[in-house]
This record gives C-alpha cells, sequence and structure tokens, in this order.
C-alpha cells in the first residue's frame, strides 16, 4: 500500500514540476545585513517579472533569470530594498541597510490571515521552521516548550503519544482546555488530545498535532486566548496554534532539499537505588519458591547462595544496574527530501519524511511516511487556485501503558539481586499443559517472584504480549481565489479530514493477569469536512483613514463512529483469533455526527499609521444545541495605539511603542448527541426479548455552550534600532455556564443530569523581551526570554456539587479535584495525623497514623513558567540553547511512594538494622511513643501518607541545544550545491535545578484534565543526542 501511495505522490510531483527544467541563467548568492549577518527569507525578484525566490537561514538563494542584463530586486521587512543589474554575472552579493521605518512585520492570525503585528490588539507569538526543526522531534509540540510565553506544554506515555497544550490555563472542568491546531486555516480534528489519566492502566494516544510534519512547517503562530482567535467562534476558546506549511518558489528550476535528522536516546535519569538489602522480608530471604515476594526487605547482600526466582541458587549480590539494565539505546531517524520550483504563474512543492523509531524500551517502536504535495497557480490575472494533499501513516508497535499496572510498574521496583537479564527466560520450555475449563496451564509467566504469582515480567509484556495501532490519515484542501479589482478579492476553500485507526491487543496465554488470555480489535474513523468562502476588500476612505474588511462563511461537519470485537480465554494456546475464544463481545459506536454553520466578519481600521481598532463578530448555529439555543454570537474588539510617533518622532531611542487592548466572548459546546436520551441495547437478550438498559445521565434539551470572555492589555517596545524589544500583557479570562453532570437524588432513576453552572477564572501576565544586545561583521548575539504567571480559581458552583473529582489514586490517599474557592487541578491528599495541640501521632504499634480525611496539599499548576534562547553565531558557526524551567505547582509521586514502600529506593536504606522509635504521641498510651518499629513497617507506613510524597514541580533544564555549521558560499558552490550544514543536537541534556526526586515533575498521566498532577510509572524522560544534515541544491 504504501509503495502505491508513494508511486502515486512521485507522479503527481513529476507532473506539477514538468517544464521547469527549462535552461536559464542561473545567479547565486548572499544577502547580508551591513554587518555581515547572513538574512535569511529576503526576497528576491526578478524585475518586471512574477519570477522570485528567497534566501535560505544562511542568506544564500539561486535564481534562474530570463535576462542576463536584467535586474534583481533586493527585499525584507525592515530593511530598504535595493535594485542590482545582473549584468552577466553568475553571482550577485548584496548587503541590506536596516530601515527603522519598516516595522511592518506580518504575521498569520486567525482565518490564515496575514496582518502586520503593529496592528494587533492582542498578544500573539510566531515561531520560524528553524526554530522548530533544528532540534528535531516528530511531535511539533515537544518544539514548542519552552519558547512562548503563557503556553505550557506537558508530555505523557512514550513514543506516539500526544502531548497536552494549553495556553493561558485551564478554562473548563468538563470541556474543551487545549488550543484549537489549526494547519493552512483549516482546523484539523485532535479528537485524541484528551486520552488516558488512568491510575490502573493509563493510554495516551496520539492524533492533532503528533500528525503534522515538522519538515513541512513553515511557521507556528500562537494565537493566545479567545481575543487573539475569536473568529473561529466555539472551537477556539483556548487559544489557537495556527501552523502555516511552506509551498514552492516561482523561480524556474527544481530545487533539492535533503535532511536527515538521526539521535539517540536514552533514559535522562531514573531513581537512586540502594543496593545493600535483597529481596526478602523482615530482614531474611524468602525462605522457599512459594513464599517469594517482589520487594527488598531482605538481609544484606553478603554474596551467600539464596534461593531465587527460577528454582535455582545463585549468589545474593547487589544488581546496580538492574533497572538502567533494562532500557535500550533508542535510536530516532526522521529523512526527508523535498522538490520546489515553479515558473512565472505557478509554484510546486513535494516532500516525503520517514521517521524509523526504535524506542528505549525493548520491542517498542514507531514507523511513520508522509507524503505532502502543494501546488498554486494563475488561471489569469484575477483567478488563482491552491491545492494541498497530504497523506500520513504511522505503525506503532507497543504503545506502553503507564499507571500500576503498566509495564514500568514491573521494573522501577525490581529487588535489588535480581538480574535482568534473567527475566528474559520468562515461560518453561516446551509448555505442555493448558486446560482453561479446569484452570490448569503450566503456560504461567516467570518473573521475579516465580511462576504464576500474579507479578507480571517487562519481557514478557512486550514480546508476548501485543499492542498495535495502525494510523492513516488524509488532509486535502482546494482554494480558489478570484481578485475582482484592487480593492475586492473572494476566496472560495474546501478541505478534508479523513482519520483511520485500527487497534489490535493480544493477551497471551500465561500472562500475570489475565491466565487463559485474550484480544480486542477495533477500527475508528474520524471524518472533519470544512467549506468556506471569504470576502476581502481594502479601501483607503481618505487619505489617512483606511478599512480592510472581511466577510465570510463557514460549513463544519464532523463524525466519528467505532467498531470493536473481543475475545477472552483461548481455546488453543498459541492461536491469536478471534475464533479461538470461547467468550466474544462486540461493540459498535455509530456514526456521531456533529455540524456547526458559521458567518463572521472582522472589520479593520487604520487611522494615520498609528491608531488601529479592529471589530470582529461571528455567529455560530451548532447542531449539538437546542434549536432555541442554537444560536451564538461571538464578538471582539481590539485597539492598538502607537505612541511612538509622538513620544519620540525621529526614532533616536524607540522604534515602536505600541499600548493594546483587546475584549472578546466565545464559546466551548459540547459533543454529539447529548440532548435527547438514548438507551443501551444490551447484547443479551432475556427470554428472547430485547432488554433496554438505563442511562445514568439524563441529558437537557435546554443547554448552552459554555461562555468565555476574555479581556487583556498590554504594550510592545522596540528600541535602538531594533535591537531590543519587549512584549507585556495582563489579561482576565471568565467561564460561565459550564456544562455539568449534575449529581442528583438515585430516585429520579438517573446519577447525574447536564446542566449549565459555575464560573471559573484565569488572569496572569506574560513578558517577553530580548534583542540582540551584540552584533559585529563576524559576530552576533541573540537573546530571548519570556515569563509568564496564570491564576486559576474556581468561582461558583452550586451546592450540590462544591467539589468534582477528577482522578483518584487507587489507595484513595490522593484525589485531584476542582474545587470552589480553589483552583483547578487542587490536589487533595492524607497528612500524617496529629492531635488538637499538632503533635504527630502514632497507633499503639508505634507506627505513623495517617489522617482520616484528606487535605488541601497544593494544586498541580505552575505558579510561574519561563525560558531563555540564546542564539550565538561566528561567522559560518551557530549555537543556540534553550533553557527553560517550571516554579511552583505540586505533584504527587505514587512512583516515590511505591519505590520505598517495596524497600529499593536509597530512602528506604534509613532504620533498617536498629528500627526507629517515632517521635510522636503514642494513641494507645497518650503518651510519648516508646515503641520502636521496623524500618521496613515504617516505610510502610510513610509511604501510604500522601504528604510525604507532594514534590514541588520547580525544575530548570537545558532543553534544546544545537552548534551547527553552515559550508562558505564558495566551498558550496564548488561541491555543487547551494548550501550544506551540519549540526550537533541535544535535547533534555541535564537538569540546572529539580526539586522531585525519582520523576520529572512536567511528565503526566494523561492529555485531559484527570492525568494532571499525579506520576505513577511514566516513561522515563529521554535524553537525546544526535545530528542534522540538511543539503540544498
Amino acid at each position: 500500500m504504501i509503495k502505491k501511495i508513494h508511486y502515486y505522490f512521485m507522479v503527481l510531483a513529476i507532473f506539477c514540476v514538468q517544464g521547469l527544467m527549462a535552461q536559464n541563467i542561473t545567479v547565486t548568492g548572499t544577502v547580508t545585513d551591513d554587518q555581515g549577518v547572513p538574512l535569511p527569507g529576503v526576497n528576491v525578484v526578478e524585475k518586471g517579472t512574477s519570477n522570485g525566490t528567497s534566501s535560505d537561514f544562511d542568506g544564500n538563494y539561486t535564481i534562474e533569470v530570463n535576462n542576463g542584463n536584467g535586474v534583481l530586486v533586493f527585499s525584507s521587512l525592515g530593511f530598504s530594498s535595493k535594485e542590482i543589474s545582473i549584468n552577466g554575472q553568475s553571482t550577485v552579493n548584496v548587503s541590506l541597510l536596516e530601515d527603522a521605518e519598516q516595522l511592518g512585520e506580518v504575521v498569520v492570525t486567525a482565518l490564515g490571515i496575514s496582518r502586520e503585528k503593529k496592528s494587533l490588539g492582542y498578544a500573539m507569538t510566531e515561531l520560524q521552521s528553524d526554530e522548530i526543526n533544528t532540534v528535531k522531534n516528530y511531535n511539533v509540540a515537544n518544539s514548542l516548550v519552552g519558547k512562548v510565553a503563557g503556553l505550557t506544554v506537558s508530555q505523557s506515555g512514550g513514543v506516539g503519544s500526544g502531548s497536552r497544550i494549553v495556553i493561558r490555563g485551564n478554562n473548563s472542568i468538563t470541556g474543551r482546555n487545549q488550543a484549537l491546531i489549526v494547519v493552512d486555516g483549516i482546523p484539523i480534528n485532535d479528537s485524541g488530545n484528551e486520552s488516558g489519566g488512568s491510575v490502573f492502566n493509563s493510554s495516551v494516544s496520539g492524533g492533532g498535532i503528533t500528525d503534522i510534519n515538522p519538515e513541512d512547517i513553515e511557521s507556528v503562530s500562537v494565537l493566545k486566548g479567545p481575543n487573539a482567535a475569536a473568529l473561529y467562534g466555539s472551537r477556539a476558546a483556548s487559544g489557537a496554534i495556527v501552523i502555516t506549511t511552506k509551498s514552492g518558489t516561482r523561480s524556474k528550476g527544481i530545487g533539492v532539499t535533503l535532511n536527515s535528522n538521526i539521535t539517540v536516546e536514552n533514559p535522562m535519569f531514573l531513581p537512586d537505588y540502594q543496593n545493600e538489602y535483597g529481596q526478602g522480608t523482615s530482614g531474611t530471604v524468602y525462605p522457599d519458591m512459594g513464599s517469594l515476594g517482589g520487594s527488598s526487605w531482605g538481609s544484606r547482600l553478603d554474596g551467600s547462595p539464596e534461593i531465587y526466582f527460577d528454582g535455582t541458587e545463585k549468589p545474593y549480590l547487589a544488581q546496580e544496574n538492574n533497572v538502567s539494565d533494562f532500557f535500550e539505546t533508542g535510536v530516532q531517524n526522521i529523512n526527508s527530501f523535498a522538490l520546489t520550483g515553479g515558473g512565472e504563474k505557478f509554484n510546486a512543492r513535494f516532500s516525503y519524511t520517514n521517521n524509523h523509531t526504535n524506542t528505549i524500551l525493548p520491542n517498542s517502536g514507531l514507523e511513520s511516511h508522509n507524503f505532502n504535495l502543494r501546488a498554486m497557480t494563475d488561471l489569469t490575472d484575477k483567478l488563482s487556485f491552491d491545492t494541498k494533499v497530504t497523506y500520513f501513516t504511522q505503525n506503532l508497535n507497543n504503545r506502553i501503558s503507564l499507571g500500576s499496572e503498566g509495564v514500568l510498574g514491573y521494573v522501577f521496583y525490581m529487588p535489588r539481586n535480581v538480574r535482568t537479564a534473567d527475566l528474559k527466560n520468562y515461560q518453561v520450555e516446551n509448555p505442555s499443559l493448558y486446560d482453561p475449563d479446569n484452570n490448569i496451564s503450566d503456560y504461567d509467566v516467570i518473573s521475579y517472584t516465580g511462576q504464576g504469582n500474579s507479578t507480571g515480567n517487562p519481557y514478557w509484556i512486550l514480546n508476548e504480549d501485543s499492542n498495535k495501532e495502525s494510523r492513516n490519515r488524509f488532509l486535502g484542501l482546494a482554494k480558489v481565489n478570484y481578485k475582482f479589482n484592487d480593492w475586492l478579492s473572494l476566496f472560495v476553500r474546501m478541505s478534508g479530514d479523513v482519520t483511520n485507526i485500527n487497534n489490535a491487543q493480544i493477551t497471551a496465554e500465561g500472562n500475570h493477569f489475565s491466565r487463559f488470555g485474550g484480544l480486542s480489535f477495533s477500527e475508528t474513523k474520524i471524518s472533519e469536512l470544512n467549506s468556506d468562502f471569504l470576502f476581502t476588500s481594502n479601501l483607503d476612505i481618505t487619505e489617512k483613514l483606511n478599512l480592510s474588511a472581511n466577510l465570510g462563511g463557514n460549513l463544519f461537519k464532523t463524525s466519528a463512529q467505532s467498531i470493536g470485537v473481543s475475545g477472552s480465554r483461548f481455546k488453543i494456546p498459541n492461536r491469536h483469533i478471534l475464533a479461538n475464544t470461547q467468550e466474544q463481545t462486540t461493540s459498535h459506536s455509530p456514526s456521531a455526527i456533529k455540524k456547526v454553520n458559521s458567518l463572521y466578519a472582522a472589520f479593520n481600521f487604520a487611522y494615520d499609521d498609528f491608531l488601529y481598532l479592529d471589530v470582529t463578530g461571528r455567529n455560530d448555529w451548532s447542531s449539538t444545541l437546542p434549536e432555541e439555543n442554537r444560536s451564538f454570537f461571538y464578538p471582539s474588539v481590539n485597539l492598538s495605539f502607537l505612541t511612538n510617533r509622538f513620544i519620540d518622532p525621529e526614532r533616536k531611542v524607540l522604534d515602536l511603542l505600541k499600548i493594546r487592548g483587546s475584549w472578546a466572548q466565545v464559546g466551548n459546546d459540547t459533543g454529539a448527541y447529548q440532548l435527547s436520551q438514548t438507551y443501551p441495547v444490551s447484547t443479551i437478550g432475556y427470554l428472547g426479548l430485547t432488554v433496554l438498559g438505563f442511562p445514568d445521565v439524563k441529558y437537557n434539551p435546554n443547554l448552552k455552550p459554555e461562555n468565555v470572555t476574555s479581556s487583556e492589555i498590554g504594550f510592545e517596545a522596540r528600541l535602538f534600532q531594533n535591537r531590543l524589544f519587549a512584549d507585556f500583557s495582563y489579561y482576565n479570562i471568565v467561564t460561565k455556564d459550564m456544562i455539568f453532570r449534575t449529581p442528583v437524588n438515585p430516585a429520579t432513576g438517573y446519577s447525574f443530569f447536564l446542566d449549565n453552572f459555575g464560573e471559573v477564572q484565569n488572569k496572569g501576565i506574560e513578558l517577553q523581551f530580548g534583542g540582540t544586545p551584540v552584533r559585529t561583521d563576524n559576530f552576533s548575539w541573540d537573546v530571548n526570554l519570556n515569563y509568564s504567571k496564570n491564576e486559576n480559581t474556581v468561582n461558583e458552583m452550586i451546592q450540590e456539587l462544591e467539589t468534582v473529582t477528577l482522578n483518584t489514586t487507587n489507595s484513595g490517599n490522593v484525589s485531584i479535584r476542582a474545587q470552589i474557592d480553589g483552583g483547578i487541578g487542587d490536589i487533595y491528599g492524607t497528612v500524617w495525623d496529629t492531635d488538637d495541640s499538632g503533635n504527630l501521632l502514632v497507633n499503639a504499634e508505634g507506627l505513623p497514623i495517617a489522617s482520616s480525611e484528606t487535605v488541601l496539599i497544593g494544586n498541580s499548576q505552575p505558579d510561574w513558567q519561563g525560558g531563555i534562547t540564546n542564539t550565538f553565531t561566528y561567522k559560518n558557526l551557530s549555537m543556540r540553547f534553550l533553557v527553560d524551567g517550571r516554579f511552583g505547582g505540586k505533584v504527587y509521586s505514587a512512583t516515590s511512594a511505591s519505590l520505598d514502600g517495596t524497600g529499593v529506593s536509597e530512602r528506604s536504606l534509613a532504620f533498617r538494622e536498629d528500627g526507629i522509635v517515632v517521635d510522636a504521641i503514642n494513641t494507645d498510651t497518650g503518651a510519648q511513643n516508646t515503641v520502636n518499629v521496623s524500618g521496613q513497617r515504617y516505610w510502610g507506613a510513610m509511604s501510604g501518607i500522601a504528604e510525604n510524597y507532594i514534590y514541588d514541580q520547580t525544575n530548570v533544564r537545558l532543553r534544546e541545544f544545537s552548534l551547527t555549521y553552515s559550508l562558505p558560499n564558495k566551498v558550496s558552490k564548488s561541491l555543487g550545491v547551494n548550501s550544506a550544514s551540519l549540526g550537533l543536537i541535544g535535547r533534555n541534556l541535564f537538569f540546572f535545578h529539580k526539586d522531585a526526586p525519582d520523576i520529572d515533575p512536567e511528565a503526566v498521566l494523561g492529555t485531559g484534565l484527570s492525568g494532571q498532577g499525579i506520576s505513577l510509572n511514566n516513561v522515563p524522560t529521554i535524553r537525546s543526542i544526535g545530528l542534522n544534515f540538511i543539503l540544498n541544491f
């Protein structure tokens, strides 16, 4: 299949670039500023034609011209244009001078509309391709971390898993909190972005931004909150990530880009383990195989022969690296090539990218292929056509589950004398007994507690059990632009986004939880169709007043359906097919369809190039809301005032000082089929009759969308010929009428009623500043620093529901909540119990007592976060590094509690020999405690008290590093290439500071709200080091 698709795209690519090889005069050169620093993105156009190109990251360009005596025009924002006569030369180098008058930086905003940044009344940040691709990752979200003020990206799961992307805090308790993902003006489906979170078995899916090829990205605009994204209506309550992909150039000839990125991966860190005591309990080894357990509370590791889990006796020795030995060296290899070209009236670009990743876990990896073709052509002087087709396919082997039943739950707590390699012998040779009806089998897994003792073996889970996913995704768009005259134009666009996901899970016979195994297969199809139009006009009403107006509409339809089969208890071993199971069940979710029709308008007034007013409005009609509440209007107002022309009209210091403010109101609606009551049909009838189940939730025919109101003020400044810049924002976002499941009296026949109520508020500040402090002929230093602080509060609930529990640990000692007068993500947990005087308490046996009630211990959202990016360039050598951190916020480490409870942590060495008399009041005597308890019993009690494992999330790390050398232009030309570069790259290299032991405090259990605030057997954070090689022909 892949080969056929590959062939198909190659044929299309060849067709689109036919005729591009016409022989013309080729001119090459380098564009620099007046200090000799290369300038990327400079437009180079053959005067009098539409033939043009742009300079690359190193300032190099290549253009084929029709007239060797013609003129080349060089232009770039912030620089004065320059015209150079070719005069038959094959090399034309040029230096451009800065023009402080040109502050018209153009950025991509909502609906894909390009605007001058100085005119915007709201905050947004734009990142360029090199900021995404220099230290490449298959997941684009990972390349946004630490670079944008107000943007929080949390990692969950291993390869193939998604990320949680939140802008300016959590706006809703049950609704959408993550940013909308928009590609080339079209919102894409990201239905997998709220997954995982179970403390038992958390599987985090991919999708959305993880399906976008980083190599195809030209820029990423982060639209912060409703103010910037109001034109997207009910889908943009939490802001938007707007991705613009690369297109071809209108220079004749074919450009070829080859990029190879390879990194080796290893765990960034692992917990600190003790290596003095081995497998056993109460200070002695387990006496026989029947009593063999998994804890490390045995005697000292002295090398004496002791019983071993395989039934033999082996030296009782410390295996200091048994946990680290389990992890392999992972390799991520991303290779891509792109063909670009065009002519006077068209351009085209074709790209292919392959990602082959072997993870740090055995027999776990990912293989993906991405094909992308984009072509644009001018059909007439007024009519143009733009089309894009993307096909993405991915095969994932052994997606890693987190939680207490996840594979790493059998790795992190491995007894300290167990040899990792011995676990590879996880089954007896030639098993022959298998009788499910009589509960007889010798296929049972062998782990470090022996055979068939309900302890998983990680090698078995990754080699005998199977967890595979295949994902195929097609995205396409066709866009027609028509220019009526100089001030009025129209585009009509249609797009489709279709995703097919197949999951196959097999639990082999002998599994520690399911002795006779089982399987499940599922197929899911998600489609999203968008049709929209947009009229754009630009008129000079007076000499000083300009009006830019946009009027458009959108038809949106999404549908999702799935079907699944499962079977349990294999009849015959090693035949993992549905027909070989004793019990089968089926599931079917018919197509759930949601439609939203919209009309929108935007009026942008500009007065004398210093005062800008934007007024926008969008009306949505949603099929998921009742007819009387189906229509909702979402307005916004933005104001931008450039004060520098009055404060410093000669621009001696101030190049720009903009005061801005905005107000917006958007919605957050619900999913399909939430209005009319539905009843599940049982697959097993009664006496031949069809049986209907009774639902827990009574739906509400009067449901309304959540209402999100946002206001923002701020300023932007640029000083000293644009050498320094600063950007400050203060925002206040209030969400009302949240959609909740309200508990009701069971006498009603229901458990919950769907209703609107409550209020959540986010308010905070963002600061971004930097510039170019040093710039000489051969050296430059660029720095960019960002800071953000957000405060989240739940202001209103109803009497029946003052607390919403988002997640709870297995034992119930910790719960993650949204609490009135608190915040979303409040962590409630048990504490060491005290008497009325505040004295710590122990029981009659001298063991610490956990409180009977949980109390507020912290919140999972960080107090503030920031990052700093430095780029140093010396001639052809460039070094860039990103240091970022989170500060404040709490996380409960269930991993650490288990490390202590099983006796494998370095902490658990305390009190091993002599025990401890806990300094507390003994509840049995009412006096000072005098009872001595063993270290094992002490840590067993302490590991159940939540407050002992509530850690601060504060950490600062070297997130990204790159050292890149670009071949000089003359050397490149002598080798027959336009440019070439080789870079040493790294990600997550080390921590400067980290408060939390054992875990990465940024790793979460899932990408939804339920996955926040608890860390339990997460995949270790990866440190990657590698090379990035780029060739341009």
